[in-house]
């Protein structure tokens, strides 16, 4: 009987994978955050929400949003700027976006609109425990706890979208429920997501649609991709530790005050640069850093004013600290005031090395959305 239903569903023998210490395909689930969230759940929610606010609130129209959308700043994100919506995708409750516009569009949501939007809304609450849940499975470093609370907020995000969207959860939403045994067993969710192997796929699907060759697609993609890969060892181009913009000589003043700050006694060489890549992170002037933490659980941000390169080896950063208010629940984004207390601070000592952005809404408040919780 067993044998009848394995045929009759499509398997025919036992997994070529068990042969792999500790694999079972009884055990694993197939999940990635960026197709079943960013391709999936958050289409979804994003074409309600806009529906909703847009066509039956009416608190903005569709002109105002895409008008907010191109001047926002969106910082080191900038290269993901989400386009501007049409009317056609928002009635179909399906956005055509790519997975990291669509990162970056929910990431700045709360910061591009949420004036607008009534304090203590209850629909707004659905687009906070979506941020929320984007916020644990992106997120490098998690605490204990996470599992848990990110089951829960998953079912409080299902229970929400059914309430307010009258619509049928799809098989992605599904997907989600499994997210918590996933953390436990496997780590940071976004260590496990496909986008890199998208991202290196592209450069393969370029060559597919140039190229005039139809016989063996295959063969040629694969010795192009050995040329490529031929040439760089050629050049010697691999990557370095860091890169660095053109270097600029440090005035006598600078350079006493950085010395006197850091307590330097030997100094081979020291420069100021525009701007420094550090294992494909860029860091500039304006962007934002996570210093700390205050006792109260708020981060110490300080702003990058300058970027100064010691002995060719050390990346120090001179910047202007921020006083962290409060964490603003209605954008999802902390609250900041500028100081004009200057610290200068090591690559290797920062609390989270992934550069945020600083954003001025129209009533006058600094925000900074963290780009990986901490």
């Amino acid at each position: 009987m067993f044998w009848n239903v394995m045929l009759t569903s499509g398997i025919k023998d036992v997994c070529v994978w068990h042969d792999v210490c500790g694999f079972n395909v009884l055990d694993q689930s197939g999940m990635d955050i960026m197709h079943d969230l960013l391709e999936g759940v958050c289409k979804f929610d994003m074409a309600f929400l806009l529906n909703y606010y847009i066509y039956e609130l009416k608190i903005f129209s569709l002109q105002i949003l895409n008008e907010r959308m191109i001047h926002f700043d969106y910082g080191p994100d900038s290269s993901s700027k989400p386009p501007v919506l049409n009317v056609e995708n928002i009635h179909k409750n399906y956005i055509r976006l790519s997975a990291s516009e669509m990162l970056v569009l929910v990431r700045y949501f709360g910061l591009i609109i949420g004036d607008f939007v009534p304090i203590n809304d209850p629909v707004w609450h659905l687009y906070i425990l979506l941020r929320q849940i984007l916020d644990l499975v992106t997120s490098l470093s998690l605490q204990i706890d996470s599992c848990e609370l990110l089951q829960i907020l998953i079912a409080e995000h299902h229970d929400l979208y059914l309430k307010f969207s009258r619509q049928h959860l799809k098989p992605k939403h599904h997907f989600m429920l499994h997210y918590h045994t996933m953390l436990k067993k496997f780590g940071p969710l976004i260590a496990l997501w496909s986008m890199r192997f998208e991202a290196k796929h592209r450069i393969s699907k370029i060559a597919a649609n140039t190229t005039s060759n139809r016989r063996n697609i295959c063969k040629t993609l694969a010795i192009k991709h050995q040329l490529q890969l031929n040439n760089l060892f050629f050049k010697g181009s691999l990557p370095s530790h860091f890169e660095t913009g053109p270097p600029n000589i440090l005035s006598d003043l600078e350079l006493e005050v950085l010395k006197k700050c850091l307590q330097l006694n030997s100094v081979k060489s020291i420069v100021k640069c525009p701007w420094v890549s550090i294992k494909g992170t860029k860091y500039k002037p304006k962007l934002v850093l996570t210093l700390d933490i205050y006792e109260n659980n708020l981060p110490i941000f300080g702003i990058i004013e300058d970027i100064v390169v010691l002995n060719d080896i050390l990346i120090i950063f001179k910047c202007k600290r921020t006083n962290t208010v409060i964490f603003d629940d209605h954008v999802f984004s902390y609250e900041i005031k500028l100081d004009d207390e200057c610290t200068f601070v090591y690559h290797h000592a920062l609390l989270s090395y992934i550069p945020n952005n600083i954003s001025v809404l129209p009533n006058g408040r600094s925000y900074v959305t963290l780009r990986s919780s901490i």
